[in-house]
């Protein structure tokens, strides 16, 4: 009757080095070593869930089969879904062989070309046999870019200083390919070989069926090169076919792509192309030119040939209204700058370090009829007024920006933005405060600093609500001042 749960393991094998996945994807959680599982038997129902016991399961007959479970974290910064999770599994992969495909005879010229068939073609499966008058077939190699491929004939390079070993000599049987059109080049002979007159060229590669390839759940239930006996279905849906670039959308892209070159030079630069990092949702990039972070006390433009990066997530699942970027987000978002930095940038990449604010405020209200329902009801303006509040202290917006840097919070600017809020018509008294501080008039926001709203509260006619209340701190005498009361969830022995 005794049962092992497996704990908490993460949902990647490297956290620290592993890309954030840029469509759905497929990941192992390994079990972990048995000296990390623990025992658990007699749960109380009020226990299950909480801390390392299994959640509830409304099925008493699957609970009771129960014999460990896993609790996945994604890492924060990824909306992520688990669409299926199971045992024997394996990823498959949309395409279609062409064996042995007769491309045009070698002519002899420079820069022949020849086009495959099947398009889009997928370039690393190509295979491209050449088989020469009176001679053995030969395989030759794909390389991206023919200028890189030696001479088909070997000559030493007279440039080469005496008694220095060459370098050793480039391939020269080599193509070029292009997989949306499926067009094969050759070399001219100084740069790749030529095919010979007469050789018999033959290709065998394999094609996508692009967006056709996209098929539902359970659509994959045939596989005949399995033994007898075993069964195959696709419990997810398959993804990642899609048609190649239109010229439209081709042309969209231009302007953009003039302009950085997908290179980091100016602050628009790092805006643009760290937001295309792939498989992270960035919420709001706020370049620092010439700013260090790890220097006390500097401002931006006081640290030459630093650039700082301030990245908020889009999504999280511990503070949505504040979140901070972890470490496979920030890995991401620098494995894909890095190539693209000068080699003169240093370059910062951090999260926003928010400032915890309390805020109290008493509102006289417009005279409305007492319905609660109605549109400028007491409550239905006490939450338009948080929910103001909240947007305007808000680390990043929909449409772009946030809460600026370096910009303090004053409290007129507060009472200013709930007198604006409709159904308010006055502003009695506002609190303001950062941290466990007394009450202030401003904040003052410094480096990378942005406002964390910890609590709030706004009560109709009278006084605010005093800042140990709201805060939840008990006026426990001179000895021990500043004491919190938080509440602790108690399991009774009986009930």
């Amino acid at each position: 009757d005794r049962k092992l749960a497996a704990g908490t393991v993460p949902a990647f094998r490297s956290i620290a080095t592993l890309a954030m996945p840029s469509e759905p994807d497929v990941f192992e959680a390994p079990l972990p070593d048995i000296s990390r599982l623990q025992l658990w038997e007699d749960i109380d129902p009020l226990e299950l869930g909480a801390d390392g016991f299994p959640p509830t399961l409304e099925d008493t007959a699957m609970s009771e089969r129960v014999v460990t479970w896993l609790r996945i974290v994604w890492p924060e910064g990824v909306a992520s879904q688990v669409a299926w999770a199971g045992i024997n599994a394996t990823l498959i992969a949309q395409r279609t062989r062409v064996l042995n495909e007769i491309l045009p005879e070698g002519t002899g010229e420079p820069d022949q070309a020849a086009a495959l068939s099947h398009t889009p073609v997928i370039a690393k499966s190509v295979k491209l046999m050449v088989v020469p008058p009176n001679d053995p077939a030969q395989e030759w190699k794909l390389i991206d870019d023919l200028l890189a491929a030696g001479p088909e004939v070997p000559a030493p390079d007279l440039r080469e200083p005496p008694g220095r070993t060459p370098p050793p000599p480039q391939p020269s049987k080599v193509f070029a390919l292009d997989p949306e059109s499926g067009r094969i080049r050759f070399g001219d002979g100084a740069h790749g070989m030529r095919p010979p007159v007469g050789a018999k060229l033959r290709a065998t590669y394999d094609f996508g069926a692009g967006r056709d390839g996209n098929v539902g759940a359970n659509a994959a239930n045939q596989a005949p090169a399995l033994p007898a006996g075993l069964k195959v279905l696709n419990p997810v849906r398959t993804w990642g076919g899609a048609e190649a670039e239109t010229i439209t959308e081709g042309e969209k892209q231009i302007t953009r792509y003039l302009q950085h070159r997908d290179r980091l030079v100016t602050a628009a630069d790092f805006e643009t192309i760290a937001k295309r990092t792939p498989g992270v949702d960035i919420g709001r990039v706020e370049v620092l030119a010439a700013y260090n972070p790890t220097l006390a006390r500097q401002e931006p433009g006081s640290a030459p040939g630093a650039v700082t990066l301030m990245l908020v997530p889009k999504y999280s699942s511990i503070r949505p209204d504040a979140p901070s970027p972890d470490q496979p987000f920030l890995a991401s978002v620098c494995a894909f700058l890095e190539p693209r930095r000068l080699v003169t940038t240093e370059l910062f990449l951090r999260g926003p370090q928010y400032v915890s604010l309390w805020i109290s405020a008493a509102i006289e209200i417009i005279p409305t009829s007492a319905d609660p329902d109605s549109p400028n009801s007491a409550a239905v303006v006490r939450e338009r007024v948080k929910r103001g509040v909240r947007e305007f202290l808000a680390p990043f917006h929909a449409d772009g920006g946030g809460w600026p840097l370096r910009r303090t919070v004053s409290q007129l600017e507060l009472m200013a933005v709930i007198s604006r809020v409709e159904g308010v018509a006055l502003v009695n008294k506002l609190v303001l405060a950062a941290g466990d501080g007394a009450e202030v008039i401003t904040v003052p926001l410094t480096g990378l600093q942005l406002p964390r709203l910890d609590g709030m509260e706004v009560v109709v006619g009278g006084d605010p609500l005093p800042l140990d209340q709201l805060r939840g701190v008990a006026n426990a005498g001179p000895t021990t001042p500043g004491k919190k009361i938080v509440p602790v969830p108690v399991i009774p022995p009986e009930c």
